[in-house]
C-alpha cells in the first residue's frame, strides 16, 4: 500500500507528559529525580509503555506517574520542555502548543509558577538552539479539582508570561466531571483574555459501564460539545467526537468560528469508535469547520503522522482536504510571539 506523506508541521493537542518526545529522555529524568527506572534502560523504552497503557489492571494515575513523577523539580521540567522544543524542531515542526497542567508537578514544593517558569526556561534554552520553531504553553485544568481552585488556577496562569502562556484549557476525566462544573472558571479565563479550549465529547462512560460505546454514549457527548460551545464559549473543542451527527451544533460552531482539534488514533486505540469513519470528517470539512489532526498522547497512542496514515486509508483524502487538514491547525493556533507566516 502506498504512503501519502503527511507534512502538518503544527500540533496543538499534544499532552508533554504523555508525548513521545519523551522517549530519548525518560531514563536520565529518573536519575536526576532520584528514582529507579522501573525498566530495561537498553530495552524498548516506547514498546514498555504501551504495555504499561494498556494493562487494565493499572490505573490510569499510576500509569502517567511514570512521567508526572519525573517532573516535579525544576530541572527535570525544564529539561522536558527543552528537549520536546528540540525533537520537534528537528522532526521538522515550525509550531507547538504543549498540553501541561502544571497542578500534578508541585508535590516537591514548587508553586504553579514556578512549574510555568521552569517550562518557559526550557522552551527559550530549546529555541535558542532551534529559533525557527515556537512552542507555547497550553495551560491545563485538571478539572477534578473544585470550580473555585480552577479559578485560583487560572488567575496564576494570569500572571504568568502571556507570551509563553497563550491559552487556559480543561482536561482529564470528562465522565466524572462534565464541563457544566466549570462554567465560573471559563467565565474567569475570557474575562482575562485568555483563549480558551476544552476536552469535550471525548468520553462520558464510567468503569463500572464496562467499555466505551459510541452508539449509547452520543447523547452525553453531545450536550457536553453543547455545553462548552454556548455556555463555556471556547474557542477550541478538544476531542468533540459525535459532532458530526448534530447538524444544528455544526452550523454553531462553524458561525462561532470554533475549531476542533481531533486525535483518531487515541479513539481507535481507547475502542472510543468503530472506525475513523464514524467521525464523519468529511462532512465537518466540507462545511468549512477548521477540523484538525492531532496526536494527543502518542508516546503510547499513534504519533501525528501514522493517525493521518490510518484516517487516510478509510477516506482517500482529496487534494483539498489534505490542504485544509495541514493549513487549519495554523489557523487555530492561539500564539504567534514569532509572527510566522503559514
Amino acid at each position: 500500500m502506498s504512503v501519502t506523506p503527511w507534512t502538518q508541521r503544527i500540533v496543538l493537542h499534544d499532552h508533554l507528559d504523555g508525548s513521545a518526545t519523551l522517549v530519548p529522555i525518560l531514563p536520565r529524568l529518573f536519575k536526576m529525580s532520584g528514582k529507579e527506572y522501573p525498566f530495561d534502560p537498553n530495552g524498548d523504552i516506547q514498546g514498555d509503555m504501551i504495555k504499561l497503557f494498556k494493562n487494565p489492571q493499572i490505573n490510569i494515575v499510576q500509569k502517567f506517574s511514570n512521567t508526572t513523577g519525573v517532573m516535579q523539580k525544576w530541572k527535570t521540567i525544564s529539561f522536558v520542555a527543552q528537549n520536546y522544543v528540540r525533537v520537534k524542531a528537528l522532526q521538522g515542526y515550525k509550531y507547538c502548543e504543549f498540553t501541561i497542567a502544571p497542578q500534578y508537578h508541585v508535590s516537591k514544593g514548587l508553586t504553579v509558577g514556578d512549574v510555568v517558569e521552569a517550562l518557559i526556561h526550557g522552551i527559550q534554552e530549546g529555541e535558542k538552539e532551534f529559533p525557527d520553531i515556537e512552542v507555547n504553553i497550553l495551560f491545563a485544568i485538571g478539572r477534578e479539582v473544585s470550580p473555585d481552585e480552577a479559578v485560583k488556577l487560572v488567575e496564576l496562569a494570569n500572571v504568568c508570561d502571556r507570551t509563553y502562556v497563550v491559552g487556559i484549557s480543561l482536561v482529564c476525566d470528562e465522565a466524572t466531571h462534565p464541563p457544566e462544573k466549570h462554567r465560573k472558571m471559563f467565565r474567569v479565563a475570557k474575562e482575562l483574555g485568555f483563549k480558551t479550549a476544552c476536552h469535550a465529547g471525548e468520553w462520558c462512560h464510567h468503569p463500572a459501564q464496562g467499555k466505551a460505546n459510541w452508539n449509547r454514549d452520543r447523547y452525553q457527548l453531545l450536550k457536553n460539545i453543547w455545553i462548552a460551545v454556548f455556555e463555556l464559549e471556547v474557542n477550541r473543542l478538544d476531542h468533540a467526537i459525535p459532532l458530526a451527527y448534530d447538524t444544528d451544533l455544526m452550523k454553531a460552531v462553524k458561525e462561532k468560528n470554533i475549531s476542533v482539534t481531533s486525535c483518531p488514533g487515541n479513539y481507535l486505540a481507547g475502542q472510543l469508535i468503530p472506525n475513523t469513519l464514524y467521525l464523519k470528517m468529511r462532512q465537518i470539512l466540507a462545511r468549512g469547520i477548521n477540523l484538525s489532526l492531532h496526536p494527543d498522547d502518542d508516546l503510547f497512542m499513534p504519533s501525528l503522522s501514522e493517525t493521518f496514515q490510518i484516517c487516510n486509508s478509510e477516506y482517500h483524502f482529496t487534494e483539498e482536504e489534505m490542504q485544509q487538514l495541514s493549513r487549519n491547525p495554523w489557523l487555530a493556533r492561539f500564539g504567534n510571539r514569532k509572527k510566522h507566516t503559514f
